[in-house]
């Protein structure tokens, strides 16, 4: 009887008694063997399965380990089964457990506005993965792995690799204009986790937290246990100027705003950082992807300009090679990483030692700065491709915002038509892409797309144009039986009578 519930796989690496042992261990799991059954001797199994009586009886050794088994004097093992471990006893009394107010805060979905199709290509944000140089990185990387020894390998350096932040402290400086020494930069694994990171440290109930409306929903998650006041977006970057509120935390991507492309302006990062000093909030620069930027000069960091109010840097490079290196960093004003590295350690925030090495030599090497000029065509020339269809298809139905850089345009639509309805229509037939209303927070919501191309090529982008014009010619066509209004981000798309 036992037999015809074992499972032994010789091709597997497995062992075969770890195989044997999990096959009867899943056969008791699931009721098929009750409790005091008798097994069979180790001689007789070995037998039957044509395997050595030592397999056999490391298995049942496993078993007894576990308490599955036991012996009684001059007869053979049997089953040791307590309540409650058959599948068949618990299946329809597993109550799941239920998660905190903040529990719920953090688990609620912040690509609610994503419609997903089959192809992610334009979905906002990714790089091309093609383009990561993996022979030149995995050469780096087999050299970390010969190369890094001690307490970096332990718990040791847990704020980063010495070699990446001095790597880092001089690119930063010759590319940004940032300022910063080496040892007050914190390498983390993602921009996400800084700012997880940064709201468990500076705000308590009750504070509040300026953010840019429309703005990346990562932050609005990531505060969204304070109060908030939303700066408006126009060609200028966030404006401060109607805001009377004193923040604690300011959030801005004033290099290249997501999602709407604009740089803030020198009278708006003036303005933003005089705020700042008078309010005593600390601003937390989010520059993202402007290290290729393809149009003019790119204006230096706000960091750069030198204010007396405190500026924390946040850069990545999960835009210019890839979101699964998990690697990005804070640079932080003078003294504070004595007390934040505790806090890194503590919430576990710490980034692989291995592709802080690679990427340490990544950068020395100039590997890095050739690698952003080399992107940065290609991106270019992606974008303009796009653009062009799209103007070429859609017309006056769009307008197109200005892009510098990055791999994502945004694309006003008329008030009238429903962005999530082209979105559902584009995601029916392939296409994952971003409603621009979902990333809106205010009173002031636009009807839009946010668009990726870093992955895209022509015959793509012309397909994707061609039924982009064909769901706006229809929203415009048939009368919606429930026009666009400010919605929250769980809003499902409206539904054509």
């Amino acid at each position: 009887m036992l037999e015809k519930w074992l499972r032994l796989d010789r091709t597997d690496n497995t062992p075969l008694s770890e195989q044997l042992y999990k096959s009867i261990r899943l056969a008791a799991q699931e009721g098929h063997i009750k409790a005091g059954y008798r097994l069979p001797s180790s001689r007789t199994l070995a037998s039957t399965l044509g395997i050595s009586r030592n397999t056999v009886g490391t298995a049942y050794d496993l078993l007894a380990a576990e308490g599955l088994l036991a012996t009684k004097p001059g007869a053979c093992a049997y089953l040791c089964v307590p309540p409650g471990f058959s599948f068949h006893a618990t299946q329809d009394t597993v109550t799941l457990p239920t998660l905190s107010i903040t529990g719920q805060k953090l688990a609620q979905n912040r690509h609610l506005g994503v419609f997903r199709g089959a192809d992610l290509s334009f979905r906002p944000g990714q790089p091309d993965p093609t383009l990561f140089p993996k022979d030149e990185w995995g050469r780096l990387a087999r050299r970390a792995t010969r190369g890094l020894k001690g307490d970096a390998l332990l718990y040791g350096e847990s704020t980063g690799l010495p070699e990446l932040q001095e790597a880092l402290s001089l690119h930063l400086a010759a590319t940004r204009g940032v300022r910063v020494a080496p040892r007050d930069l914190m390498i983390l694994p993602t921009v996400q986790s800084a700012l997880f990171l940064l709201s468990q440290c500076f705000t308590e109930h009750g504070d509040t937290v300026w953010l840019e409306d429309p703005g990346y929903p990562g932050a609005r998650m990531a505060f969204s246990d304070a109060k908030t006041d939303f700066m408006p977006v126009d060609e200028n970057g966030a404006d401060t100027s109607g805001l009377i509120s004193t923040p604690k935390l300011i959030y801005v991507t004033p290099s290249h705003q997501y999602p709407m492309g604009s740089g803030m302006s020198l009278e708006r990062r003036l303005e933003l950082l005089e705020r700042a000093r008078i309010t005593g909030a600390i601003v937390i620069e989010d520059d993202y992807d402007s290290e290729f930027l393809w149009q003019g000069r790119p204006i230096p960091a706000l960091q750069a300009l030198g204010s007396s109010a405190p500026v924390i840097y946040l850069g990545t490079a999960a835009k210019s090679l890839l979101p699964g290196l998990r690697l990005a960093w804070m640079a932080l004003p003078p003294g504070l990483i004595d007390t934040l590295q505790h806090v890194q350690r503590n919430l576990g925030l710490l980034a692989n030692v291995y592709a802080q090495s690679a990427f340490a030599h990544w950068i020395s090497a100039g590997h890095h700065r050739a690698h952003l000029r080399r992107i940065s065509q290609i991106y270019e020339k992606r974008c303009q491709t796009l653009t062009h269809h799209i103007q070429n298809e859609c017309g006056s139905q769009v307008v197109l915002l200005p892009s510098q850089g990055g791999l994502q345009i945004a694309i006003k639509f008329a008030p009238q038509i429903d962005d999530r309805m082209v979105a559902a229509f584009m995601a029916e037939r392939g296409y994952t892409v971003t409603c621009l209303s979902s990333l809106y927070s205010g009173n002031r919501v636009e009807q839009g797309l946010v668009v990726g191309f870093a992955q895209s090529n022509d015959r793509e982008c012309q397909r994707f144009s061609r039924l982009l014009a064909q769901a706006l010619h229809r929203q415009v066509s048939d009368a919606p039986s429930c026009p666009p209004s400010p919605a929250p981000d769980d809003a499902p798309p409206c539904v054509q009578a």
